[in-house]
C-alpha cells in the first residue's frame, strides 16, 4: 500500500510540471494568461488529495 502511495505521489507532482511546459511548448513561449496559470494550479489538486489520503490511511496500517 505504501508503495501505491509513492506512485500516486510521484504522478501527481509529475503532472503539474507538465502540464506546465506543455502551455510553454504550445503558445511557442508566449506570455501567460490567467488560463495558464489557473490550469497548472488546478492540476496540483491530485497531489494535495494523495497527501490527504496518505495521511488519513497511515495509521490503518500499524
Amino acid at each position: 500500500m505504501k508503495g501505491l502511495f509513492n506512485l500516486v505521489i510521484a504522478l501527481s507532482i509529475i503532472t503539474p510540471v507538465t502540464i506546465f511546459f506543455g502551455y510553454i511548448i504550445m503558445d511557442e513561449g508566449d506570455q501567460f494568461t490567467a488560463e495558464h496559470y489557473m490550469v497548472t494550479a488546478l492540476s496540483t489538486v491530485p497531489f494535495v488529495f494523495a497527501l490527504l489520503v496518505k495521511f488519513l490511511m497511515s495509521g490503518a496500517e500499524k
